[in-house]
């Protein structure tokens, strides 16, 4: 059995279900072990095991002691699971540490999935930063397989190309949609974002402010995050915006193709956002819209090199300026290019990538452990 480990829910995290698809295919058992930081009540399957603890993403420090008391539960739920488990998928810093002293104690493969940085999402410096970046690269580079999420995470983490146990697999959906006609342009643009609720850092606000104060702009968001109560709370005095609530990859996707364009920010207050490799762009190019990205992180560089969207400043001055500059032909133009990147590129990366590559790679690790 594989386990896999994540201090978030499944249900919301679309590389995750991408790798239980590829399990599903190949016939591999498998478990996962997640955190319901806020409680919420959940409709979980029977391969899912839940720490139940609240606590609000991007804290920092104020979790530690729900940081401490998550990874006493993975270690016990490791240890109660060992003659179960052929391998360890973990996720992050905040699962892999745990993970890996366990995988080392009683011989198990792991796999080190590292979806972010872990010093860079929650700008810890100083010794701090650096001991956590230290443990993080040499875990890194001791895993049976090591995953970064674009080329640019080499640099980012500090660790040479070409080392036989990592794996670039970019954040590419594993599901295909199908393109759809741009909506009408009826005087009002639809801009949606489906994700992550992140406070701040995002954007988020910055839009919900913009909108709520134009007359041309419908703005509709989906996902969960600390910022929830925040977009209820607009949804609720403005008509013009929507909060569509928590959910899945496919009914968000159906979502977001109903918008003339899709929004997904990252400003630099997060270092790491300079290396984001999100979800979004990957979307954007299979559904066919433009992506509205912020300037100077990687979805920026790569929409204006391809002309699949638009890398604007932050704040809201800089949407402002692009709502008020854009034109039905520029959307147009800017959906057809994603499309078409997408068809050239990505369009059978799931099938090459995450199921003959990766999943073989899992495969013959399962198969060569104990338990496999």
């Amino acid at each position: 059995m594989l386990v896999f480990i994540r201090s978030y829910l499944s249900a919301y995290d679309a590389r995750m279900g991408k790798h239980f698809r590829v399990m599903g295919r190949l016939g591999i058992p498998f478990r996962f072990i997640g955190w319901n930081r806020d409680g919420r009540p959940l409709r979980t399957g029977a391969h899912e095991i839940l720490y139940e603890r609240a606590s609000r993403l991007g804290a920092r420090w104020h979790n530690a002691f729900a940081i401490i008391g998550w990874n006493l539960f993975l270690a016990r739920t490791l240890f109660r699971l060992r003659r179960e488990i052929a391998a360890v998928h973990a996720v992050d810093l905040d699962t892999a540490a745990a993970a890996f002293l366990f995988c080392r104690l009683f011989g198990k493969p792991l796999i080190f999935d590292v979806y972010d940085k872990y010093t860079a999402v929650r700008s810890i410096d100083g010794p701090a930063g650096w001991l956590l970046d230290a443990l993080e690269r040499y875990i890194a580079r001791r895993a049976d397989l090591t995953l970064l999420a674009s080329e640019d995470r080499f640099g980012q983490m500090d660790l040479p190309k070409g080392l036989p146990n990592v794996l670039v697999l970019e954040n590419v959906p594993g599901n295909q949609v199908s393109a759809t006609a741009l909506p009408k342009f009826d005087g009002r643009w639809r801009v949606g974002y489906f994700g992550v609720l992140e406070p701040i850092h995002r954007g988020l606000e910055d839009l919900m402010r913009v909108a709520s104060r134009r007359s041309d702009v419908e703005l509709h968001l989906a996902g969960y995050g600390g910022l929830e109560a925040m977009v209820a709370d607009f949804a609720a005095k403005h008509e013009n915006i929507h909060y569509h609530g928590p959910k899945g990859s496919d009914a968000g996707l159906e979502l977001m193709a109903e918008m003339h364009a899709i929004a997904g920010l990252y400003y630099l207050s997060v270092p790491n956002h300079a290396f984001a490799a999100p979800n979004k762009y990957y979307e954007h190019l299979m559904i066919g819209r433009g992506l509205l990205t912020t300037a100077g992180t990687s979805p920026g560089r790569r929409v204006e090199q391809h002309g699949t969207g638009w890398a604007i400043g932050e704040g809201a001055d800089a949407l402002d300026a692009w709502l008020d500059g854009l034109r039905p032909e520029a959307v147009e133009t800017a959906g057809r290019a994603a499309r078409a990147l997408w068809e050239e590129r990505y369009k059978d990366y799931f099938e090459e990538r995450y199921v003959s590559v990766y999943g073989s790679r899992v495969a013959e690790l399962v198969k060569a452990s104990p338990n496999g």
